[in-house]
């Protein structure tokens, strides 16, 4: 049975006892003010009745005779009869006779009895030990019209209370049988007309878990439940649409955060995180369902970051800052722009949310300190070369043109920095032609092991010079790569150039060309003083010398590196390196495989 229904009974139930005590009680207190009427009428016919009995027979109350009509009569009516005389003396009586009982002047209803009154009363009997009703009229004759004594009947309350009792149960019974057949009778009617009842509940239950398949069918009924149930349908329906609505909605935002390069982080307006793209988590180096569960300073702790967002709330506008994170071992830069969120009013007392857009600048940073370097490097190193031309010039201009021993020595010098300086030029639009695609390539099947035993042949008198072995380990598979011979040779000639500049004494620079996997490989290592692991990073940056001084000895541009990687990468390669300080240094320039 529903729950319901159950509550409605006990209520009903509840009520209907009520109603039935409230009538009991009326009904019993109407019949016991009728039955008292009726037998005080019945009383005082019988008191009447009396008194013209003693009046027509002339009896005396001294009568002996008297006493035993007393008693008969009382035998035969069921009701106690009592003769008082004037003085209050019992003259007769049907139930103790005319022993000495004491006197009856003060009684209620001796007292009450007139000519024109009866007298009436209710109380305990001390002779019967019972509760009582008395009534008493005057005893009056054609001889004495003012009464002579007293006529008394009495009846026991017993016998009505009893007839009373009798009733109270009858209609108890009749109201608690009425209540329960009613009540059981509604059960099942209620049971019935609510039957659909659990069909919408199971319906609302799959609702909630998202099952819009199942609905009540009430299509046999033609009452209320029919119409609730047209009306259910055409909310489900509603319902599956709107959440159709809100799920691909959902789904769109979550495709397109999820795109997104920049992280955005939605924020309610007690600081937790709301909404977070993956973005956003990559940034911070968090899990999405760590970041859901914090607060957003709590994992950032950034107090420029936390000064944004609490001026974009107070101040209902837009903040910017920049901070720094370690994600990997690696620090990035993130610039953070706080604009408020529309405001909820049930959430923290209008106090609006914030969304962060978050960009990672660390890459735009790094080419705006390359930029400021290479500035500043080019100044330098162009301003190098042109001071020792214009001292060595004005040095000659003030007479050492004419000193025959050193003239010849500063004009050589002039003409080596002028070369140095058009080395540092030449390298310079070199690059700029492969990084701007002009560089028209000759792409062609380009044989290694010939380019680089080409390479060999040229540097091997400088490598003599040095007393540094040069030595070249051609692959036994003939390797070809897809590439221009001229910039081959542009891309070896620099990584020789540098390993015997960077190679002592008595070390070995090895060349060798051999196929991996899919790429051709050239490999370029020595021995000599190797990269410190500081340097990794920035040594194919423009100007960027490991030792600048020992460089500049060696004559290096510090464009070398920078050529290597862009003409690698302009033939469809890449360059690798591995070093280690003391222990000489590895390039490895892989470049496409030539297939026939």
């Amino acid at each position: 049975m529903p729950r319901v229904l159950r509550n409605f009974l006990i209520v009903y139930l509840l009520l209907h006892l009520i109603a039935a005590g409230l009538f009991v009680g009326l009904t019993t207190r109407s019949i016991s003010n009728l039955m008292t009427n009726n037998l005080r009428s019945q009383m005082q016919s019988l008191a009447i009745m009396l008194n013209q009995h003693v009046s027509e027979l002339e009896l005396q109350l001294n009568d002996p005779t008297l006493p035993k009509h007393i008693a008969e009569l009382g035998k035969k009516t069921s009701f106690r009869f009592t003769l008082i005389d004037e003085q209050g003396t019992v003259i007769a009586d049907s139930e103790t006779g005319t022993r000495d009982i004491g006197s009856h002047a003060n009684r209620p209803e001796v007292l009450q009895a007139t000519p024109r009154k009866v007298g009436f009363s209710t109380r305990y009997s001390k002779t019967l030990e019972t509760q009582m009703r008395y009534l008493a009229i005057p005893l009056t004759s054609d001889a004495h019209p003012e009464g002579r004594g007293y006529v008394r009947v009495a009846s026991k309350a017993s016998e009505s209370r009893s007839a009373i009792r009798a009733a109270q149960k009858y209609f108890w019974i009749f109201a608690i049988g009425l209540g329960l057949l009613t009540g059981l009778l509604m059960a099942i009617f209620a049971s019935q007309s609510m039957k659909p009842l659990s069909q919408f509940a199971d319906a609302a239950r799959k609702i909630g878990v998202g099952d819009y398949e199942s609905f009540p069918s009430l299509l046999n009924r033609n009452d209320e439940w029919r119409s609730l149930s047209d009306a259910f349908r055409t909310m489900q329906s509603e319902m599956e649409t709107r959440e159709q609505r809100i799920v691909r909605g959902r789904d769109r935002l979550q495709a397109v955060l999820s795109s997104m390069i920049e992280g955005v982080v939605a924020v309610s307006p007690s600081g937790e995180v709301r909404i977070a793209n993956r973005a956003a988590c990559k940034m911070f180096g968090v899990e999405e369902t760590e970041l859901r569960t914090r607060k957003f300073i709590e994992v950032v702790r950034d107090p420029n970051l936390a000064a944004a967002l609490l001026k974009a709330q107070n101040e209902r506008t837009f903040a910017t800052t920049e901070l720094q994170t370690t994600v990997e071992d690696s620090r990035r830069t993130i610039s953070a722009r706080a604009s408020v969120l529309p405001v909820q009013s049930s959430e923290d007392d209008d106090t609006p949310g914030v969304v962060v857009v978050l960009n990672d600048i660390t890459d735009l940073r790094n080419l705006e300190l390359m930029r400021r370097d290479f500035a500043a490097n080019v100044s330098h190193e162009l301003k190098t070369p042109l001071a020792s031309i214009r001292a060595y010039a004005e040095t000659l201009k003030m007479g050492a043109i004419n000193d025959k021993e050193k003239n010849l020595q500063f004009v050589e010098e002039i003409e080596r920095q002028a070369d140095f300086l058009n080395q540092q030029i030449q390298d310079l639009l070199q690059i700029a032609r492969i990084e701007s695609g002009n560089n028209v390539w000759d792409i062609e099947s380009v044989d290694l092991n010939r380019e680089t035993q080409l390479c060999v042949s040229k540097f091997q008198t400088l490598a003599a010079n040095g007393s540094v072995e040069l030595k070249f380990e051609p692959g036994d598979d003939h390797p070809r790569a897809r590439a221009d011979a001229e910039g081959i040779q542009t891309l070896l000639g620099n990584l020789v150039s540098n390993a015997l500049s960077y190679t002592a004494e008595g070390g070995v620079v090895r060349l060798a060309a051999y196929y991996l996997d899919d790429s051709a490989v050239l490999e370029v290592s020595d021995t000599g003083i190797g990269i410190a692991p500081e340097h990794h990073a920035r040594i194919f940056e423009r100007f960027y010398r490991v030792d600048k001084a020992r460089s500049r000895d060696k004559g290096g541009t510090g464009l070398g590196l920078s050529i290597v990687k862009h003409l690698a990468q302009s033939f469809g390669g890449n360059v690798e390196f591995e070093s280690e300080p003391g222990e000489g240094t590895t390039f490895r320039i892989k470049l496409p495989k030539f297939m026939q």
